[in-house]
């Protein structure tokens, strides 16, 4: 059986934002609190293991954790090379990935995926029933050489590379806004008049 302890939780935020003039989404304020704070705040009452992956602004991300990884691959090459990073750097045997820019996070989607945890399968992607939501995903260590030789090999596309493995969807059909994400300025500006 999966409990929190066999889980550290990653936080992407190792992006280049350009739809957000290069703004780090991780830092940008949701009514006042950077974003990271408020999905930091939706975990820290169930999990001690909070990682965040980072490649700029590493001290004030250190703020937020104790535990910054940057992408051992160059050149911002997307959320699998954070993915990997962080599976090469934490202790537990898994780890539950969450991108830095959805405000209505909240702590009922890892419930879920331990819920619906199945021991025999190496990914659990979460799929709210319209398309799947790969970023949101609970990967076992065991896959850090797979995914090593899949970057190796030039690919980025994360839907590729679960769908090549041993993975499950988790389905999310009572709320989807848990993925909803802030891709723009206006978004941005949208919550914050909210």
């Amino acid at each position: 059986m999966l409990t929190n302890d066999d889980i550290t939780i990653g936080i992407l935020a190792g992006g280049r934002a350009t739809r957000m003039n290069s703004q780090d989404k991780g830092l940008m304020l949701v009514n006042g609190i950077p974003i990271i704070k408020k999905i930091i705040n939706k975990i820290e009452n169930n999990s001690n293991n909070i990682v965040i992956n980072a490649n700029r602004n590493i001290s004030k991300y250190e703020s937020f954790t104790s535990q910054v990884i940057q992408d051992s691959l160059s050149d911002f090459q997307g959320p699998l090379a954070g993915i990997y990073s962080m599976l090469k750097n934490i202790r537990t045997n898994y780890l539950f990935t969450i991108p830095c820019d959805c405000p209505n996070f909240d702590w009922n989607v890892v419930k879920k995926f331990i819920d619906n945890f199945e021991e025999t399968k190496d990914i659990h992607v979460a799929h709210n029933s319209l398309r799947s939501q790969p970023v949101f995903m609970l990967i076992s260590k065991s896959m850090i050489d797979p995914l090593h030789d899949y970057l190796m090999s030039g690919n980025r596309k994360i839907d590729i590379f679960y769908k090549k493995n041993n993975f499950k969807y988790v389905y999310f059909n009572e709320d989807t806004s848990y993925f909803d994400n802030i891709n723009t300025i206006e978004q941005l500006d949208e919550y914050n008049s909210k």
